[in-house]
Formats: C-alpha cells, sequence, structure tokens
C-alpha cells in the first residue's frame, strides 16, 4: 500500500490533481511533489547529463536530487515544494528557447533588500533552535527564528502535514514537539518557515530569503541550529531513484502518511532504522528486512545496557518495543550485515547485502533481497556551512567516515565571539542534548544582552545524562570501521557531478592528493549539494591512500550560498566604483606537504609561483631544455589562477579605456597584441597536451544599453583596431541575432571575434603535466622565506623555503598579487597589489549564450562553461577575512554582480545561484611587468594583470629572453624600469 494507515490520524487536506510529465496525480492538499508522487509510485525524477534518472534521496532539501521544474520555473525541491490543484511539473529542466523559457523570478521590486532586526536571531526549529529561542525570550530578549522546512520540529519531532490531522498526537515524540513549538510562539517569537539562509555575512547578518524575497536580518546575538543531514554510504547502485536515506523515508512515512515503497529494506546503523520499520509495518507497509551494521547485543554489553537504562529508561523501552513490532510482522532484523549494491534499470529492483565479520569485511555469501526501495541510515554529518562560512572554529571527528564539528562550549558558544552553535549541526548527540544546549545557549545569548537568564543546573543535569545515555547507546551499536577499499573504482563518489571513485583514486595517486586538487581537477563537491554528501567521502578516501587525513581548513572553502539560492531574487543596483580596488593580501599559505625537502635541492631556474604563469613557465623552459623548478607555498593551482572564471580577454575591458582606465589606458592598449598571440598559443598548448582544455573561440561580446556606451565602444574598437585587433561595431539587431537569448533592451555591441574562453580547472594541470614530462620539477608547500644572493664569483641564489633551501642559477619570479613580496627579499620595489574579486557560478542551464559577454558601462564578464553553467564575473570586489585567511564575496557584490547579469541575460532570474567565490586580480598598471632587473642579474618577473589570456606569452616571451638573450616581441612597454 501507498498510504499509511494509524488509528488516531485521517487524512484532511482536500483531494487536488496535478500533472506530472504529462501524467495525472491525484494528491492531497497540504503534502509536498514528493509525498504525492511517491504515493503514486513514481520514483525517477531528475534526469542526469549522462541520461539516468535519480529520485528522493534526503528528503530534506540538502541533496538537490528530487529537482523538478513546477510551472515552468525549475530546480524545485519536489521535498519542500507544495503540491497544488492544477501543478504542471515536469522532470527535465526548460530548454530555455521561446517556446520553452526558463521562467524568471520576478525581479526585486524594492532598491535594497528588506530588512529585519532583533535581539537575538535562532537559525533552525529543530528541538536545538527551538529550545534556544525559548531560554532567550524568557529573559526578555526580541527573538526571530529562521527555518528552511514547511513546519517547525525539524527532523527529529516531523509534525504531522497540513493534509493530515490527529485527534490526539499519535505518539510523544509527536506531543513533545508539537507542545515545544506552541509554547515558543506562545511566548512571542516570530518564526518564519520556508526561510532560506543564504548566507552569514557577519555575527550580526545573515541574507535570508522569506516569501521568495530577499532579505537581511541584523541581530545582537545569533545561535546557530542547522540540524545534521544523512552521511553518504556509496556503492555500486546507491543513485537509483528508490534509495533514499532514513530520514527521507521517516519524513513520508510521519509527516505525509506515505509509504516510501512497496518492498522496504532499511540498512544502516542505529535505533533509528528499527523506528522506521516499526511505523511502516504498524501503518500497514511491508518492510523486507532490518540489516544493522553493528553486532547485537550481547551480555558483555551490560554496562552499557545498565547506563542506558538509568538515563532514559524510556529510550530504552522505546527500542524494545521496535524490536518486539519488527518480531511480530516476521521482519528479520539481521545484526552485523550492510548493503553493498543495489540493482534495477529505471529504480531500485533488489538489494545485495553481505555479513561483516569484527573488522568489517565482508564474509559469507552475498544476500540477495527483492525490495523497490532501500532506505539507508549509516549515522550524520553536522550541517557546518554557516559556522564555517562565519569562521568559527571546527575540528575533525573520527567517527564514521568522520565529519567536521564546531569547536563549542557547553552553551554552545564558539570561538567567534556572538556566535553560538547548538545540537546537531555543531555535533552529533541526539535529541536530549540538543534540547538542553540550545537552552543553554539562548541564556547566555541573552545574559550577553545584559538581560537577566540564570543558568539552569536542572537544564546542565539534563545535558550530563543525556550526554552519557549517548555514550551508552553508541557503545552498544558500534559500528565495524569504515574502509573505502573494497568500494569499487566504478561506484560513484560525487553524485552531483558523477564522479567516480576510480577517477578519485587516479588522481590521488598522480599527487593531487588535497580536496582543493581533486575539486579543481575532477568538480568534485562542485555541484548542487556543494560538497555535502562528498567531501567527508573524499576526504576519508585521502587519508586512506595517503596517510594524511585533511584538516579541518583543508576542507573545501565555506562559500556563499549555503545552499543554491534563486539568482532572480538577490539583484539590486549598486554603484559601479572606478577599477579595482587595491589590496595587500598576506600570505594565505596552508601547508599541503610535511618534511623537507630532499638534500641539495638545486635548479639552474627556479620559478616562484606554480599559478597558469608559474605552470607555462615550466612547459615553455623545459621545453628549451632548461634545468627548471617550479614552487609554491601551496597547492598547485590554487589561488589566482585557481579561482579564475577562463576568460580569454583579446578587447580591452571597460575598465582598461577611458576615464577609468589606469594611466590613461596607454599600458593596456600597448598590451593588446599580446592576447591574440597568446590565444593562438593556448591552443598550440592543447594540441601539444593531447587533452580537451574547453577551449571555445566563439568571440566577445561587450553590450551597450545606452548611446552613451554605443559611444564607448566605438571609440574602443577605433583604438583597438589601430592595435591589429579584430574588433567591430553591431547594432541590436545583428546582436540578436547572434545571441537570442540577450536582452532586448540591448542596443548594440563590439564584436571581437578572437575571444573565448578555456576551463581553468584542467589547463593548469594539463601545462604543469606536460611540463613534468619533460623534465621540469613541480615541489609544492614551499613558503619562499628569504632570497640572498650567492657571493663572490658564484653565479645565481639561495631561495629559503619552508621546506629547506634551494640553490638557483637563475630566478623568475611568477607569483602574482605577492610578486612584490618576492621583489623585497632582493630589495627590488615591484609595484604590484592584490585586488579581491568575486565569481558567481549559477546551476546547468540550457545552452543560453554561446560568446564572451562583457558590458561598456558596467562591470560585467559572462559565459556559459561547458558543465552549463553560467560564470558571472567582471571585476566586482571582494574582501580579505583575516580570521579565516581567505577572501571572501561580499553581500553588495553578489547583488550588485547578478543585477547587472539579468539586465543583460534575463534567463539569469530563472535560475539558481549555486556558489560564489573571490579570487585574487593583479593591480599594476594595465601591463604585465616581464623580464630581467636592472642591477641583479639572474632575477626576472612574470607578472601580468590578465593572467589566464596572457600566461603563454608572458612565459614564452620571459623564456626567450632567458634562454636567447632577446625576445620576438619588444619587451620595453612591459619592463619594470618604466616604473623607475
Amino acid at each position: 500500500m501507498s498510504r499509511l494507515s494509524h488509528p488516531s490520524i485521517a487524512a484532511s487536506g482536500q483531494p487536488i490533481r496535478f500533472w506530472y510529465d504529462g501524467q495525472p496525480i491525484d494528491a492531497l492538499d497540504g503534502e509536498t511533489i514528493a509525498a504525492s508522487l511517491t504515493a503514486a509510485g513514481i520514483a525517477p525524477l531528475r534526469p542526469t547529463r549522462g541520461g539516468e534518472r535519480r529520485g528522493i534521496y534526503c528528503g530534506m532539501g540538502a541533496c538537490f536530487e528530487c529537482l523538478v521544474t513546477v510551472d515552468g520555473q525549475a530546480s524545485q525541491r519536489a521535498c519542500l515544494t507544495k503540491a497544488a490543484d492544477g501543478q504542471q511539473v515536469r522532470s527535465a529542466m526548460p530548454a530555455g528557447t521561446a517556446d520553452d523559457p526558463l521562467r524568471a523570478l520576478t525581479p526585486p521590486a524594492d532598491a535594497e533588500p528588506a530588512t529585519l532586526a532583533c535581539d537575538v536571531l535562532v537559525i533552525g526549529a529543530g528541538p536545538a533552535g527551538l529550545a534556544a529561542a525559548l531560554a532567550a525570550r524568557r529573559a526578555g530578549a526580541q527573538v526571530i527564528v529562521l527555518d528552511e522546512r514547511p513546519q517547525s520540529g525539524g527532523q527529529f519531532y516531523k509534525p504531522l502535514a497540513p493534509s493530515h490531522q490527529a485527534a490526539t498526537p499519535a505518539d510523544r515524540q509527536f506531543a513533545e514537539g508539537l507542545a515545544l513549538e506552541r509554547e515558543v510562539r506562545a511566548s512571542g517569537v516570530v518564526v518564519h518557515q520556508g526561510a532560506q539562509v543564504w548566507a552569514a555575512f557577519s555575527p550580526t547578518e545573515v541574507g535570508a530569503l522569506l516569501g521568495g524575497r530577499a532579505h537581511v536580518v541584523t541581530c545582537g546575538q545569533l545561535v546557530v541550529a542547522p540540524g545534521a543531514y544523512e552521511r553518504p554510504v556509496p556503492f555500486l547502485g546507491w543513485t537509483l531513484p528508490g534509495v533514499m536515506t532514513t530520514g527521507a523515508g521517516q519524513t513520508l512515512a510521519r509527516a505525509y502518511r506515505v509509504a516510501p515503497g512497496q518492498r522496504v529494506l532499511i540498512a544502516g546503523n542505529g535505533p533509528l532504522n528499527l523506528q522506521l520499520a516499526a511505523e511502516l509495518v504498524a501503518g500497514g507497509a511491508h518492510v523486507v528486512a532490518v540489516l544493522e551494521s553493528a553486532a547485537r547485543p550481547t551480555l558483555r554489553d551490560a554496562r552499557a545496557l545498565i547506563t542506558a537504562a538509568r538515563t532514559a529508561p524510556d529510550l530504552l523501552w522505546q527500542g524494545w518495543h521496535y524490536l518486539r513490532t519488527l518480531r511480530a510482522h516476521g521482519v528479520p532484523v539481521l545484526w552485523r550485515h550492510q548493503v553493498t549494491a543495489a540493482t534495477g534499470t529505471d529504480r531500485v529492483a533488489g538489494v545485495v547485502a553481505t555479513a561483516l565479520d569484527a573488522a568489517g569485511r565482508p564474509e559469507g555469501a552475498p544476500l540477495s533481497f527483492d525490495a523497490d526501495t532501500l532506505c539507508l541510515g549509516y549515522g550524520f554529518i553536522p550541517s557546518t556551512e554557516l559556522a564555517r562560512m562565519l569562521g568559527c572554529a571546527h575540528r575533525t571527528v573520527d567517527r564514521h567516515v568522520g565529519h567536521l564539528a564546531t569547536i563549542t562550549r557547553e552553551d554552545g558558544a564558539t570561538s567567534l565571539p556572538g556566535v553560538f552553535v547548538v545540537g546537531d549541526g555543531a555535533d552529533l548527540g541526539g535529541a536530549r542534548v540538543a534540547l538542553a544546549r540550545g537552552a543553554l545557549a539562548g541564556a547566555s545569548a541573552a545574559r550577553a544582552l545584559g538581560l537577566v537568564a540564570e543558568a539552569s543546573p536542572v537544564t546542565l543535569a539534563q545535558l550530563h545524562q543525556a550526554e552519557r545515555f549517548q555514550q551508552a547507546l553508541w557503545s552498544l551499536y558500534a559500528a565495524p570501521p569504515v574502509s573505502l577499499a573494497c568500494v569499487s573504482d566504478g561506484t560513484l563518489l560525487c553524485r552531483c557531478e558523477d564522479i567516480t571513485f576510480g577517477s578519485v583514486r587516479a588522481q590521488i595517486r598522480a599527487g593531487r592528493d588535497t580536496l582543493a586538487a581533486l575539486k579543481r581537477n575532477t568538480r568534485l563537491g562542485m555541484g548542487r549539494c556543494q560538497g555535502r554528501y562528498c567531501a567527508v567521502t573524499a576526504a576519508r578516501l585521502v587519508g586512506e591512500m595517503t596517510g594524511r587525513a585533511p584538516e579541518p581548513d583543508q576542507y573545501f572553502a565555506p562559500r556563499p550560498p549555503a545552499r543554491p539560492v534563486p539568482a532572480g531574487a538577490l539583484g539590486f543596483e549598486k554603484p559601479e566604483w572606478g577599477g579595482h580596488k587595491p589590496a595587500i593580501t598576506p600570505n594565505l599559505a596552508r601547508p599541503v606537504v610535511h618534511g623537507a625537502l630532499p638534500a641539495a635541492q638545486q635548479a639552474d631556474v627556479v620559478v616562484i609561483g606554480a599559478g597558469v604563469l608559474g605552470a607555462c613557465l615550466g612547459y615553455y623552459l623545459s621545453k628549451a631544455d632548461q634545468d627548471v623548478m617550479v614552487i609554491d607555498r601551496d597547492e598547485l593551482n590554487l589561488q589566482a589562477s585557481g579561482a579564475n572564471a577562463g576568460s580569454l580577454h583579446v578587447q580591452l575591458l571597460s575598465f582598461d579605456f577611458g576615464a577609468k582606465a589606469q594611466q590613461g589606458g596607454g599600458p593596456a592598449a600597448d598590451t593588446l597584441p599580446l592576447g591574440p598571440m597568446s590565444v593562438r598559443l593556448w591552443q598550440e598548448i592543447e594540441a601539444d597536451c593531447g587533452e580537451d582544455l574547453e577551449i571555445k573561440i566563439t568571440g566577445g561580446l561587450m553590450v551597450a544599453d545606452s548611446e552613451a556606451g554605443m559611444r564607448f565602444i566605438e571609440a574602443k574598437a577605433a583604438l583597438e583596431r589601430s592595435r591589429g585587433i579584430d574588433a567591430h561595431v553591431i547594432d541590436g539587431a545583428e546582436l540578436r541575432r547572434l545571441s537570442p537569448a540577450l536582452s532586448g533592451a540591448l542596443l548594440g555591441a563590439e564584436l571581437c571575434p578572437m575571444e573565448g574562453k578555456i576551463n581553468p580547472l584542467r589547463a593548469t594541470y594539463a601545462v604543469a603535466a606536460r611540463a613534468a614530462r619533460r623534465g621540469a620539477r613541480f615541489e609544492r608547500g614551499c613558503n619562499v622565506t628569504a632570497i640572498e644572493r650567492l657571493p663572490g664569483n658564484a653565479a645565481g641564489f639561495l631561495v629559503q623555503t619552508s621546506r629547506g633551501p634551494i640553490r638557483a642559477g637563475r630566478i623568475v619570479n611568477a607569483s602574482g598579487a605577492w610578486s612584490s613580496t618576492v621583489g623585497d627579499m632582493l630589495g627590488v620595489r615591484i609595484p604590484v597589489k592584490g585586488a579581491p574579486l568575486q565569481m558567481i557560478v549559477t546551476e546547468p542551464a540550457p545552452p543560453l549564450v554561446d560568446h564572451l559577454i562583457a558590458h561598456a558601462d558596467r562591470h560585467l564578464s559572462l559565459k556559459q562553461a561547458a558543465s552549463g553553467g553560467l560564470i558571472i564575473g567582471g571585476g566586482w570586489t571582494a574582501a580579505f577575512d583575516a580570521g579565516m585567511r581567505l577572501n571572501r564575496a561580499e553581500r553588495a557584490s553578489i547583488e550588485g554582480s547578478l543585477w547587472v547579469a539579468r539586465g543583460v541575460l534575463p534567463a539569469v532570474s530563472g535560475l539558481h545561484m549555486v556558489r560564489s567565490w573571490a579570487g585574487m586580480n593583479v593591480n599594476i598598471d594595465g601591463a604585465p611587468i616581464l623580464g630581467d632587473v636592472p642591477g641583479v642579474p639572474g632575477f626576472y618577473n612574470a607578472v601580468t594583470s590578465n593572467g589566464y589570456t596572457l600566461a603563454p606569452i608572458a612565459a614564452w616571451l620571459v623564456t626567450q629572453l632567458m634562454v636567447h638573450g632577446h625576445a620576438d616581441v619588444d619587451l620595453r612597454p612591459f619592463r619594470i624600469d618604466r616604473f623607475l
């Protein structure tokens, strides 16, 4: 049966009907689309790029696997979106054509986001969040709670949906949740349901969507209680529709009274799986079996059993009741068993499992089960995204595959004043620990505001009692250690980007053994779930293969948005600014290599900096048979190059010409001939490397939406043609013929056919790999601390690094924004500063634009990547966060950038922003610094502000100068002499 029965629960929602892929679906008003489709027996939802289908997985809006198009609006989470009468729901995204457009959100009518203010802001309305809100409100604080779910209660309480009603609460868990929510609302706490907190910009400011409208919420104290999500357990077939988490199955069952399938197998670790199984069979569903990875408790566990009985006798009795219910219904519970595969085509048709020995290794013959649904509950991972975005200190926890946990005091106070993190979103402890810590946090937040809120000894006692129970519980449910060695290479590790264990293992074996390198080389963690379901697994795999597990700050950097957010809701016009904003950014190095270099390291040429320019120098110098070593203080391609948007610019950008240009625009104009030369070199490199670097020379369009903008591009195009650049101006009709998706309000554009794009996540690594095959050496984790000129007749330098000294005959400074620091070590003033800049990428979209798009009057760089995502940049400023040691996007820049992009390409409003990030641009005077330095023989510079485009030509010219004493291009406009 699909709908579960219960003596005290009845359907109360009116019957409605909507259409899914043209098929009528009968539903109940008040339930989600996911619940309605599951009740109708439909599991396949979102299609992947490869044509496979995905279904409900997490059931709580974290995985983004259940995306559907609702009335033309793409990427709606079926597990959170309510069904409505007459809806047209599709599994596929709109084609983005005139006949099938992306339905854009109505642009915000206001000039700025709406604002809310309170004393205490609580994020999350689960047990911890509700308890914190109530404690703070009782002390007299004005409290606002923001919760993403349709109803308060979180994953634990899971209240009945409006589609159903109960004369009395069906069980104690329902009753406690309802009572707590009523008490919170009655106290005067303001609770916003369906509120998506997309960023935490500081301890006193967060960005959120309330009713689809952008808000900025300010507060005196912040309590983060985001809960947790179930950890991934990869095996062959784990992405099939019908495989879901136990939490998803329980949400369907408890909130919507829908069975997750006809023949349900439940597997994992812990009592939650027993609870789901008992509730399903009590409601009339068929549960095939429950597989528990822990061993059955025996008399050897007597101490833990006694502790559990003393600290939570009701919970222990509840567990015994679940087992009794399953026994009465003939459901087998197999201890020390684990799923190894799910089989099927369109959805799960069968499940394969095996018994485990004490070390967690398979033993005995595999078992096969006839099941159409598999619910997995192997433990949880705290949702630390907002806490990490704020810069709270974290630690790694070696439990299951491992996870990050926020470091807090007993009351949830973090390393950041004014920020509390409580509940399973800080670390795992269960509902009773969450309630106690939430209450302590709310009281502490109130005291920090000067209110009277005494610490409750009863609450402390409850906390300690709940913690003792948790220790006893997980002693009873101690699972075998996790090992990923037995997971086959063909198994998907990253669900969003379809990345296999085999491809990740190959990268680790090739030395790309940090999460940052894996992300850039495979797109691991770049999908809509933002690494939630692959990061911890990848970290575990790195640790198992290298013996070095990543440190907390080596996990994927926390970037807004915390979850994908509608881009159309965030665009607000911001004032333009004149050029890049220079910033001196300190050393960002995070050691990735331990141990000293082998003794007596030396090279004829040492290149400092292993970004794209350093990699190209290694490429050309090794091609010229030079003994070259490229060193970097951190990971190859990590900073400016790895955070690059990948534009191949040939024409001048708007701030390189006219009133905004530095030095009157002369240095930028002198650089123009280098652009086409460098693009051709990129094409040669691609052919030599034998890899697809995703180079597409489709032309660039600088659009104008005013007569002044048209005059600007006409003047700019005339200058560019005088410097040999193929550029001409087209009118609006021709522009719409070339790129129909662009706004009809645009008057025209400058077309530069030589422009295009490249994938910076592939190109730098490919160039470096080709250089290494020719003999170039690359060493990471080598932070240069000093450079000494060797005395006497000995030529060269002694480069002191964090991994030991390196003797160099010659040095090339290719350290980008940090070049001035390297120059200072030799007494050479290099007038270079960093300019932190922000980029944005949307979810994958249908083909919309083929050109590289810029704007005559506004900061904009827009293109569509091979993955389908729109990359939006153009020079909007970011800022350095000293506490986190990284550059961060700013809210105003995100809002302004999306406003400009939406005006040029209206379809942006119909897409979701997946992430924003901050890179580092080099601020000079508009031209590169290339060549030797007068008075310091053997010291060369290769520094450019248009790094990705000009890297090959800059490296080639410096190589020519070093090898032959001259270059094919007159380097005088680019020498450092011009600043002397």
